[in-house]
């Protein structure tokens, strides 16, 4: 598939070219009938169920067992491979994360590193990435994915995919699709428009099928009445009919409930064991829907050339040096400097007494948890970390600290987030009650008070305006501390800008009201185990209703159409130097494509990375509005991140294509600035 003008644009400032699979489409897939005629019927039948995290081959017709595993923080270790182990893998920062660096190149190279731990074990499948929309900040897996913006998440998406795939390693969409909560994900029906789907939860996807991803990841939730995995509306009617993908597609683990609507429904391949379709082996096995099935999965393999090669490259665990790097960088950049009253940086400085304090100060891996979670190496906490840093210093762990502690301290770090977030479950708005007490404690008692949330979300903050700086650290990994400590110090200036809008008050969200009448976050997860629950094991009331009656008005969307409070807003995120913009041009390259100029000037005395982020706004007719779904104000359409030392001025230059406009013709309103709040100059557009 040919890039589109600003994909072949993003691939250029990520320092990658198109992918291109190593065997044709045509070739591959007449080699698959060549071998699926081979098979007998149980050989065929028992390819399509899964062997927990590979598939098992069938050696006499040149089939590999072929291997998987999962992502969103790097290589997530299991005992099961049957071949390519490795000893250990990078615990890298996790995707949101990666997005709130907004830095093209830095995503190419983290998939790429990514990918070259995966061929080091032998791994041919990476179960990532994953593209749900940030739409509460209650759900459990945010941080496995890449915010509220489906122009942000598209982009990221579009560099991973891309990158994974140039390693020899086929990358997984997940999870396909409507699948924003994880409180009883597989108790949830989620019911959202075509206008919506196409607007928003869709627009990742597509990206990765643009970008030649080879697999696809169904989600646990029904879609408007349907198990996803099981559904032909999803799979046969949008994944393959609209989005035009054509390669392997694979149930989430345990998400379906009939073997013949899986067979049926377009589905490829049932995980972990396909207990499903072998509940339906009388009749399907011989039948030709286990036939189409496994010509596709065999015809994806060949198009990666996995029945050519061995898969495991030793030789890439020489890289884990510059891995290590790469996971750093990334935390450097995707700390979000939220609040700061002139207290940070922070500098060494003998005799300064520091306190580092909260339930995040001495936990490792900084890492989310569920099945993405990775165990990484060299493990520093935010304490040890803050320790070395301020060497010179007098730095006290105290958990918790005293009043005398935190009276007597020059600066408190409250390094604060939840007990549990990850897979399985959703986790409150509000930080646990002893962590906002603390804050509140430390903001009475101490001089100065910086709270570090590490968080794959918004939380509430009503202590806010008491403390004196105020950082977002979405899940670091095993170089998080460092990274953190750095910016702290001011070694590193800070450039990450937020994904996702924070609200004041979860109340005001758009999927305020998304749990079941009585339901809690706090519930017992179903079964006793994060993604334990079965839907044929639940009796009652289910499966619960989400809809979407938001449409397109997501995060800051909504907030803005709505004029409801929020603590931040998306693209915020502070430096510690300053920038000004001017000199705002317009001009069309070619039809349907224009070219948005601006230069920026680094203001201040240090060097820092500004995110120049481009919001498009319609100028509809009023007549136009009663016939359409509430349309955003704005949105966003082009950013680039620019590097510049003091006093320096660079020019920044930003790509439209029409394809982003709501109408072939109409008038715009073109805004350039530093968030979504903070437009530092407007251009019209005519179409």
């Amino acid at each position: 598939m040919v890039p589109r003008p600003t994909q072949r644009y993003a691939l250029s400032r990520a320092g990658l070219t198109p992918f291109e699979p190593p065997v044709p489409y045509d070739e591959a897939d007449r080699r698959a009938a060549q071998i699926v005629g081979q098979m007998s019927a149980e050989e065929k039948f028992e390819m399509v169920c899964g062997r927990g995290f590979y598939i098992g081959g069938c050696e006499r017709a040149g089939v590999p067992d072929i291997n998987f595993t999962d992502a969103t923080q790097g290589v997530h270790l299991r005992e099961q491979f049957p071949a390519g182990r490795l000893s250990r893998s990078v615990c890298f920062p996790s995707a949101l994360m990666l997005t709130s660096t907004w830095n093209r190149k830095l995503v190419a190279e983290y998939a790429r590193a990514v990918g070259e731990e995966c061929r080091a074990g032998g791994i041919h499948v990476l179960l990532g990435p994953g593209m749900n929309i940030y739409r509460i900040a209650q759900c459990g897996r945010n941080f496995e994915y890449t915010g509220e913006d489906p122009c942000l998440a598209a982009e990221m998406i579009y560099l991973y995919v891309t990158a994974v795939q140039q390693t020899g390693v086929i990358a997984t969409l997940k999870h396909f699709v409507a699948n924003e909560t994880d409180y009883r994900r597989k108790l949830s029906n989620s019911t959202v428009s075509r206008h919506a789907l196409k607007e928003i939860y869709l627009r990742a996807f597509q990206s990765g099928v643009e970008a030649g991803a080879l697999a696809v990841m169904t989600a646990y939730n029904q879609l408007n009445g349907e198990y996803c995995g099981e559904s032909s509306t999803a799979i046969n009617d949008l994944l393959r009919g609209e989005l035009g993908f054509r390669h392997l597609v694979m149930t989430d683990w345990s998400s379906v409930t009939d073997g013949r609507l899986i067979a049926e429904s377009g589905q490829d391949l049932e995980m972990p064991y396909g207990a499903c379709l072998k509940a339906a082996r009388e009749t399907l096995l011989g039948a030709p829907e286990i036939d189409r099935m496994v010509r596709s999965i065999v015809r994806t393999f060949a198009m990666m050339g996995f029945l050519d090669h061995d898969q495991e490259q030793r030789a890439y665990l020489a890289n884990l040096p510059l891995h290590e790097e790469v996971a750093y960088r990334v935390a450097c950049e995707g700390t979000i400097l939220l609040r700061n009253d002139g207290l940070l940086p922070l500098e060494p400085e003998a005799g300064r007494r520091i306190i580092v304090t909260g339930n995040w100060a001495t936990r490792t891996p900084i890492a989310g948890r569920g099945s993405g979670y990775v165990e990484g190496y060299d493990n520093e906490s935010y304490a040890d970390a803050i320790s070395e840093r301020y060497a010179s210093s007098r730095v006290l762990v105290r958990c918790p600290p005293s009043d005398g502690d935190l009276a007597a301290a020059d600066t408190v770090i409250v390094c604060t987030g939840f007990d549990y977030e990850g897979e399985g479950r959703d986790r409150p708005f509000a930080l646990p009650d002893g962590e906002n007490e603390l804050i509140e404690r430390a903001s009475r008692l101490a001089r100065r008070v910086v709270v570090v949330v590490t968080s794959g979300g918004g939380v509430a903050m009503e202590w806010h305006d008491s403390v004196s700086a105020v950082i977002q650290a979405p899940f670091g990994g095993q170089a998080g501390a460092e990274a953190l400590a750095a910016v702290i110090s001011g070694d590193v200036n800070p450039s990450g800008r937020l994904a996702f809008t924070i609200e004041q008050h979860f109340s005001d969200s758009p999927g305020a009201d998304y749990l079941p009448p009585g339901a809690s976050v706090h519930d017992p997860v179903q079964g006793g185990e994060p993604g334990a629950e079965r839907p044929d094991h639940i009796t009652g009331s289910w499966p619960y209703e989400i809809t979407y009656d938001e449409e397109s008005l997501v995060g800051y969307r909504w907030y803005d159409a709505k004029q409801r409070p929020v603590r931040y807003w998306f693209g915020h995120g502070l430096s510690y130097t300053t920038f000004s913009y001017s000199d705002l041009t317009v001009a069309a390259r070619a039809e349907g494509l224009w070219e948005i100029s601006v230069s920026v000037t680094n203001t201040g005395d240090m060097e820092g990375a500004e995110v120049v982020q481009l919001y498009v706004e319609h100028l509809a007719p009023e007549a136009d509005q009663p016939s359409q779904p509430d349309r955003p104000r704005r949105e966003l359409k082009a950013f680039d991140k620019v590097l510049l030392d003091p006093e320096e001025t660079r020019t920044v230059r930003l790509l439209l294509s029409a394809d982003d406009l709501v109408s072939a013709t109409g008038d715009y309103v073109l805004h350039v600035g530093s968030s979504y709040a903070d437009i530092r100059l407007k251009a019209p557009l005519t179409v």
